[in-house]
């Protein structure tokens, strides 16, 4: 049985980081032995030096996934050394939970070599701790005072300034899973040399944007340090950055900063990496900033840290000597600048070492034979590798969070690239296991897991997407156990949705937020009364349950939803978003149409192209990626990336418009994968540009050339999703 230890610390401490380092003999033999690691929040494994392993794979309240890593099988001395770092505040990227490690070291033969306690302890005194979180779906931004490298230390020699010895404590040992998707490989991805190198001077009057992650600090559950308490500020020291081009010869004027610009080619998700001598008598204050885009011309400094509104900085405080330096949590980026903020540095190498799925490749598909086309083909993939490492996120930068919706689309890139559905199992048993959160109505679903929400943010039309990924995961895979552990769910969140219902049978004044799409879909006043779109969802849901649960009845309420939902939304010649209630209680339609709101309705069947022929021979040739928004039906508010785009171009494959699918993917997703080599949750650059969801791109360019090579055969995309709730 694995023991969980953690340092002599206040459970609740916030962003504290412990060391664990054990030598001993490994037996000889052909076999490995292997080394079992559980632990929270997160870790990393070195073994002699070298970095081994990076997890854990994430889970659910009081679980803890254990990852089994073999070690050589020669007979040899060996120094383990286990990182661990608790963030211990409400995250979308983790549950908050007390620190612990527990690891166990098995001969093949089945001898427990080691456990926890034979481990020696120290904590990590050269991480910041009280400084502010990253963003507000994250933990912190991550500073360090470092006194000496730490590599010898890794590997058995006498801890460095900075390290302090430490008793363990026992701490209560979580319910333990397999880790159930594959460890990265953790490939070091070199940048070469600088784009750029230009000497930087300090805008003192600049100030970084507090956001939410800082003003909502000890308000409503909402955990983190306040600006009084912050040791450190490097959101400081980035928002005074001016970059200043060098001089004709070359050379630096006076000390000022030196900045080395980096660029990767495209954005890479991982653990930022840098070999730096700090050159100076009194050492070095290296800053590293990065985003996925290279900041405008006339902007200050070439990368924006706080572009679209969280914290892309990594500092370190260095004394004088050699450091072979690594960052604890993912970044992505393409982008990044090397700063010596304060004394003298040489950056001798500058990379990222990748944490992404490694088997993004393990299908071989074939290139397409158009070029643009296989841009995006890699792009996806690509997107879908820094999205599915352990769970199937929505990005991997700013929130690295279990969303649903997003995982319904990021799962058919998944089973396209991989040939199987090892991360969406991951992520649909870590809601199977979710507790009911107090904080979110009882029988609703967290929008986000493993996840905390204190402040009681919930998403109920995502819960309806689960439900849809339940039945299209069974469909695929035909694993029931996953479907048997929700069934008591699913029955909940449709007892939570019944009541809702009006005399109509539809929804009406939804709690939460009513997420239809990234557009005018999402105001207020078109969502509040009845929205149609979500209704339209509504009804899918209800058939998706009925095959679930095996309950007919549901079926037929979702007949009835559709069928009322499509008559009421219609307005001659669109269907509206909404309706609201006038004075006297009556239901009117409130005006407002959005190209989102049409597809909704074809998606999930409320209406046809035999049923509406006239307004989908306008969807099909008026709207889409060349619409001109202020020339063609300007007071239809245009679709957005999620789900709106992509439910289009899923409607003209449905109809066999395998051509015209094609093109529109082109002018979609060329220019994003041509700029960041990924793909994005937004048609434009304001926000994350690397989400999971948007790898489904992929998925459709492979059914629309299945299509077209079937010479206009049946078009079979559906044979992945829920059909029972499309009117073919």
């Amino acid at each position: 049985m694995m023991t969980a230890r953690w340092i002599d610390l206040p459970a609740d401490a916030m962003n504290v980081a412990a060391a664990f380092r054990l030598s001993l003999d490994l037996p000889g033999g052909d076999v490995p032995s292997v080394l079992h690691i559980a632990a929270a929040d997160f870790y990393r494994l070195w073994v002699d030096g070298r970095l081994v392993a990076h997890g854990p794979a994430r889970t659910a309240h009081g679980h803890a996934r254990v990852d089994d890593i073999p070690l050589s099988g020669h007979a040899r001395r060996a120094t383990l050394f286990i990182e661990v770092h608790s963030v211990h505040v409400p995250c979308f990227d983790g549950v908050e939970q007390d620190a612990f490690l527990a690891a166990e070291l098995v001969a093949p033969d089945g001898q427990i070599l080691a456990s926890t306690d034979d481990f020696e302890a120290w904590r990590d005194g050269t991480l910041v701790q009280r400084i502010r979180r990253y963003s507000y779906q994250r933990g912190f931004v991550e500073s360090r005072r470092v006194a000496a490298d730490a590599g010898d230390f890794r590997r058995g020699s006498a801890a460095p300034s900075g390290w302090v010895r430490s008793a363990m404590v026992p701490r209560a040992l979580p319910r333990l899973l397999p880790r159930g998707v594959p460890r990265p490989a953790l490939a070091f991805h070199d940048a070469g040399t600088p784009i750029a190198e230009g000497d930087v001077s300090l805008n003192r009057e600049a100030r970084p944007v507090n956001r939410r992650e800082v003003t909502l600090v000890g308000k409503n559950g909402f955990k983190g340090f306040l600006p009084s308490e912050w040791e450190d500020d490097p959101s400081l020291d980035a928002a005074q950055l001016v970059w200043q081009a060098k001089g004709a010869n070359g050379s630096r004027e006076g000390r000022s900063p030196i900045g080395r610009l980096y660029d990767f080619g495209r954005t890479l998700t991982g653990f930022l990496s840098l070999r730096v001598r700090a050159t100076s008598p009194e050492g070095a204050t290296i800053l590293v900033v990065y985003d996925e885009l290279r900041a405008p011309g006339n902007a200050p400094f070439p990368v924006d840290a706080e572009r679209a509104g969280w914290s892309r900085i990594v500092k370190w405080r260095l004394a004088a000597g050699d450091y072979d330096l690594l960052s604890f949590h993912p970044a992505s980026a393409r982008f990044a600048a090397v700063v010596t903020l304060e004394g003298t540095a040489d950056v001798e190498r500058f990379g990222m070492v990748d944490y992404e799925n490694p088997e993004k490749s393990r299908v071989a598909l074939p290139p397409t034979g158009d070029a643009e086309l296989d841009e995006i083909i890699a792009a996806a993939r690509e997107t879908f590798a820094q999205n599915a490492v352990d769970v199937l996120t929505d990005c991997p930068s700013r929130e690295r969070a279990g969303w649903l919706f997003d995982a319904m689309f990021t799962s058919r890139a998944e089973a396209l690239f991989t040939g199987r559905s090892a991360v969406e199992r991951a992520f649909l048993e870590n809601y199977a296991l979710a507790p009911q959160s107090p904080a979110i109505p009882d029988g609703m679903v967290p929008m986000c897991y493993p996840a905390d929400h204190p402040t009681g943010e919930f998403i109920p039309t995502w819960g309806l997407w689960w439900v849809l990924q339940l039945a299209q995961y069974r469909d695929r895979t035909g694993d029931e156990a996953i479907v048997e552990a929700s069934r008591a769910k699913i029955g909940k969140l449709l007892d939570y949705f019944r009541r809702f219902e009006n005399p109509d049978g539809l929804l009406e004044n939804l709690e939460g937020w009513v997420f239809i799409e990234w557009s005018a879909c999402n105001d207020a006043d078109h969502v509040r009364g009845v929205n149609f779109p979500a209704n339209f969802l509504y009804a899918a849901g209800l058939d998706a349950a009925a095959t679930l649960l095996g309950d007919p009845a549901l079926a037929t309420r979702a007949a009835a939803v559709r069928t009322t939902a499509a008559r009421q939304a219609w307005n001659g010649e669109w269907f509206e978003d909404n309706a609201v209630r006038d004075d006297n209680g009556t239901l009117r339609l409130a005006g407002h149409v959005t190209e989102t709101g049409q597809y909704y309705a074809f998606y999930f069947g409320a209406a046809s192209p035999e049923t509406h022929r006239v307004l989908w021979d306008r969807l099909r040739s008026d709207f889409g990626p060349a619409r001109d928004t202020a020339g063609t039906y300007p007071d239809v508010t245009p679709s957005n990336a999620i789900p709106g785009a992509y439910m289009r171009l899923e409607l003209l494959l449905r109809n066999g418009f395998a051509e015209q699918c094609l093109d529109e993917c082109r002018r979609y997703f060329t220019p994003m994968a041509r700029l960041t080599g990924t793909l994005w949750e937004h048609l434009s650059t304001g926000a994350s540009l690397n989400h999971g969801f948007a790898s489904a791109a992929a998925w459709l360019i492979h059914r629309a050339l299945d299509f077209a090579e079937q010479s206009f055969g049946k078009c079979d995309f559906l044979s992945n999703q829920v059909s029972t709730s499309i009117e073919e």
